[in-house]
Formats: C-alpha cells, structure tokens, sequence
C-alpha cells in the first residue's frame, strides 16, 4: 500500500526502485488459493525493506511495487534487502518466488498525483528487462552507487539495450550480490526480444521430472542451484534457435517461436545440452519438452494456448519431446532429418476435451 502523500515525498534528486513478480502465472497454476497469501507476504517484506531504507512505496499494481528513495544507496540496500528475504522464504510446495528489480536515479515532477517524467517509464523498463533474483540498475544509478566501495555487492556493466518507448539505447548494470544467484541471461530488452503476445506462435515448454523430490532430498539450496543452471542452459538455447522466453520460474522454462521448426531444434539442442551439463552427483536432470502451436493472448492471460502446453508438459518420460497436433500439421512437409515424429494417438490431457493426438519426436529409423 502507497504509505506517503505527495507533500511527504522527496524532491530533486531521486532514485526509484520498481519490483515485478516473474512466473506469476505458473505460480497461481501451481498454488491456486494460496498465491494470494505468497503475493501478500512478498508485498510486506517489500514494503518493510523500504520502510527500513527511508524509502517510500508510492504505487502497487497485481504483482508490482513502485517505491521512491531519497538517496541511491538506501535504494540499493533495499533492493538488496528484498532479493535476501525473498530467498530465505521457504515458500508453499517447494515453490520459488523469483522477483525481478529495477533501479533509476532521476529528476522528476512531483505533481499532487505522484511523479511523473520519463525518469519514471524509463525506471519501469528497466525493471521490466530484469530476470527473477536480478537487480538491474541504470547508468545514472550506477555513477552515484559505484563510489560505495561496498563490500556486499558488485556493480557488472552489461551493456547498450534498447527499452520499449525509450528513444536511445540505454547502458545497464547488473548488482552482482554476495552470496545471491549471478549468472543470468542477457536483459528482456528490444535487442533480444520481440512482443509475442496477440498472435501465433509455437511455444516450446520444459520441466524438471521430479523436481520436488530432489527439492526435499537435497535441502534448498543445491535445488536453488540446479535450477539456477536448468533455467541459464535452456534460455541461453531458445535465444539461439531465434525464440523468447516468456516464462523461467523454479524448474520450468516457457520459450515461444515464429517456426515451429526452430521449437523442434531447440528442444532437441536443450536436451543435449542439459545432458552434458556437470550436474550435482547423483543428478542427471531428468527433463520433460512440450512443443504446442497456438494463440498468445496477452502477457498476463496466455489463454488455452498456455494452459494447453502445460498439460502437454505433464505427460513426457525424462527426455521425451511430445509434439501437439497443431504443431504436428505445421511441420507437414518439413525435413526434420534425422527426426521424424511417430504418432501415439489421441490422448485425454488435464483439461483437454476430448481427447487430443499427441505425437513424439524420434530418431528416424526408431521403432
């Protein structure tokens, strides 16, 4: 909840701090009822994180929180501050809420409505082109913050993106935090992405078999790990086969194409890929694909196309690429040497009616 009035907020010289929930929609799937009470907690320990910095909350919108902080520094305690609780919650079902976090100093009108200014969207983008557990920060923030000499965290350059509605590319900086995930794929930015909502496209879907058991055999943080380098490989991979991911939460990676063929070769080089990977001992990474074309509504309502790739996902063996029959009618005609697709019949999915044809992604020759 917005806790200052106009009157009560900073002038001249400020840094806003802008917050998002990733995978929000994956998370209801998962939890249903109880996303409310995980949204409701998130929002407090960003509300007291900064609260405890001297900052300000000055909107909230669904999963987002936009807060204003008189000083830089105490903007990047508290995004610091956020991103440590978030991780020390032991959050429903083995669940990750991952938070993405993005940071701009700036010079902005106070108006008896709030601030307005680019200062403003360009905060709100910024935030935007940020990956769950990372802190993105702008070449402003950066040139204040850089002096520190903090010994909590380092300032990385990652260099010129182009944000949506921001004229010029703009430098970024990643707030490398002790003790914190990393290693993340490159910004959300128009450079690496383009909009795939409100059209067709063929969504590519992947998932760790029995996740959760490993989650609770191995304790946190190995899981934490796995997943960090599950989400790393196969994003690094869609951006290469040419797709965008729209989903990468916990152990589950959403990536949508303009070709169905380039879902297919991704899910094919992802699963080498994932099976070369040194993972822990003891652990191969059993991983399921799901290759389904569709309609992308909107960001925040995928419609049946989602839902359809995520009922997909649950009927693959560890390494098994299941293919829809959408999917299957597009790729008539097409050379997938050396892969064809082997038809396994009609299938009644988790909330498919009727039953679906469902087609698997084998080697030529195989029987």
């Amino acid at each position: 909840m917005p806790d200052a009035s106009a009157s009560d907020l900073p002038r001249g010289t400020v840094t806003f701090l802008f917050t998002d929930i990733e995978g929000s929609t994956e998370l209801v799937r998962r939890l249903g009822p109880r996303y409310g009470d995980v949204r409701a907690e998130h929002g407090l320990l960003i509300e007291n994180a900064c609260r405890a910095h001297e900052g300000h909350v000055i909107d909230t919108q669904g999963d987002a929180y936009f807060a204003v902080f008189d000083r830089a520094a105490d903007a990047v305690a508290a995004a610091i501050e956020v991103q440590r609780g978030l991780a020390d919650v032991e959050w429903p079902d083995g669940a990750q809420l991952r938070v993405r976090i993005g940071l701009h100093t700036a010079e902005p009108y106070l108006h008896a409505s709030g601030y307005v200014g680019i200062g403003v969207h360009r905060a709100a983008r910024i935030c935007a082109a940020a990956h769950g557990g990372q802190i993105l920060v702008s070449n402003a923030t950066a040139g204040i913050i850089e002096d520190l000499e903090p010994a909590e965290f380092e300032l990385h350059e990652l260099g010129q993106f182009r944000l949506k509605d921001i004229a010029r590319p703009q430098p970024l900086f990643q707030l490398v935090v002790h003790g914190l995930e990393r290693e993340f794929a490159p910004p959300m930015t128009l450079d690496a992405a383009r909009d795939p909502y409100g059209r067709v496209g063929t969504l590519l879907g992947t998932d760790i078999v029995g996740f959760t058991p490993f989650l609770r055999r191995e304790g946190d943080d190995a899981a934490a790990e796995v997943s960090a380098d599950f989400r790393r490989i196969v994003q690094e991979t869609v951006a290469a086969h040419e797709g965008v991911t729209i989903e990468a939460v916990a152990d589950t990676v959403i990536a949508v194409f303009d070709r169905p063929r380039d879902a297919v070769a991704c899910a094919v080089a992802a699963r080498e890929r994932l099976e070369e990977h040194a993972w822990p001992p003891g652990f191969e990474c059993p991983t399921a694909f799901a290759v389904h074309t569709g309609r992308l509504v909107s960001k925040d309502h995928g419609g049946a196309s989602v839902i359809h790739i995520f009922d997909l996902l649950r009927e693959p063996q560890p390494g098994q690429i299941l293919i829809s029959h959408s999917t299957e009618m597009l790729l008539e005609g097409e050379r997938l040497d050396p892969w064809r697709l082997r038809d396994l019949g009609e299938r009644l999915l988790g909330s498919s009616q009727p039953p679906v044809r469902v087609f698997e992604l084998v080697e030529d020759g195989s029987s």
